[in-house]
């Protein structure tokens, strides 16, 4: 019988490799006409993983289009987005290793997801294989904020001391510090680490 705790993986750069993630948004908004070096920085300020619906991520889009002088039209930019997605490489053995949790604990992912990614996420995670999915795009809110904390600890039946967040940037451990969950700040790169925190969790100390 497995143990009523709960461990939530971030995606990004815990699963999937966030330099190669990174490389394919600059090559996507260079094939666009934005081809400077800032490419990252800029499509952060859109906010577009909070964006619940491709009808306002088309909105927010023109937007980008006009203040980065883009030459897409949003269905070009779709396609080239699925396109470089493609180039993205992910740690199939961290994967592979949060699956393999599911008999010993409860496993979940908690991830700033754009709308367009979610088909990648399943075919790198397979998302079925997971107890619980909270994706920025489909709440509304995204991390570091402290609301989308709080909707997951009122989705689970866990208590805070019974969950482990897993992630890579210290504003959200800080977020997820501040609801009494445990916490391991992190990438996929250090799976031993990631293993060892997990399973001292799982059986307690």
């Amino acid at each position: 019988m497995k143990n009523n705790k709960l461990i939530l993986f971030d995606w990004g750069n815990i699963v999937e490799d966030g330099d190669s993630c990174k490389q394919s948004w600059y090559d996507l908004l260079a094939d666009c006409g934005y081809p400077l070096a800032d490419a990252r920085r800029r499509i952060s300020e859109y906010e577009l993983s909070a964006i619940s619906t491709i009808e306002k991520f088309e909105e927010t889009y023109q937007k980008i289009k006009k203040d980065l002088n883009l030459d897409t039209s949003f269905s070009e930019f779709v396609k080239l987005y699925h396109l470089h997605e493609d180039n993205i490489n992910y740690y199939e053995d961290v994967a592979l290793y949060e699956h393999s949790l599911k008999d010993k604990c409860y496993i979940g992912i908690l991830s700033n997801l754009c709308i367009l990614d979610k088909n990648r996420i399943d075919k790198q995670l397979g998302l079925n294989n997971y107890d619980y999915v909270f994706l920025s795009f489909e709440i509304g809110l995204k991390k570091p904020n402290i609301e989308i904390f709080k909707h997951v600890q009122n989705n689970v039946p866990f208590k805070p001391e019974d969950i482990l967040f897993i992630d890579d940037k210290e504003t959200n451990i800080e977020s997820a510090k501040k609801m009494g969950w445990n916490t391991l700040k992190i990438t996929g790169k250090d799976l031993d680490i990631i293993k060892e925190v997990c399973e001292k969790f799982v059986v307690g100390d």
